[in-house]
């Protein structure tokens, strides 16, 4: 039995696609809201910005080593803690 009551805000679109979504799979809107609230896995995504700013750095970094390679101002790179770093980060 549903004894608890959850109200929210939406604009008039979202309630649009929530209307038309739990329509095309014969679902109550309700019933849709609590299937998909509770049966998606939720991602957190703390540290996300952080992670960002160390790969765009790497990336600048690489981007310096490739023009002074041009430039005939360096003739060998070592990326072994490039690779390591973004190693650890795919992990």
């Amino acid at each position: 039995m549903k004894t608890k009551r959850i109200n929210l805000w939406v604009t008039d679109e979202t309630d649009a696609l929530i209307r038309t979504k739990a329509n095309s799979v014969g679902m109550t809107i309700t019933d849709y809201i609590v299937k998909c609230a509770t049966s998606k896995k939720n991602t957190n995504f703390d540290g996300l910005k952080e992670l960002t700013t160390q790969v765009k750095k790497l990336g600048n970094n690489l981007n310096q080593l490739l023009v002074m390679a041009r430039q005939g101002r360096i003739h060998v790179v070592y990326l072994d803690e490039a690779c390591a770093e973004l190693s650890e980060i795919h992990n």
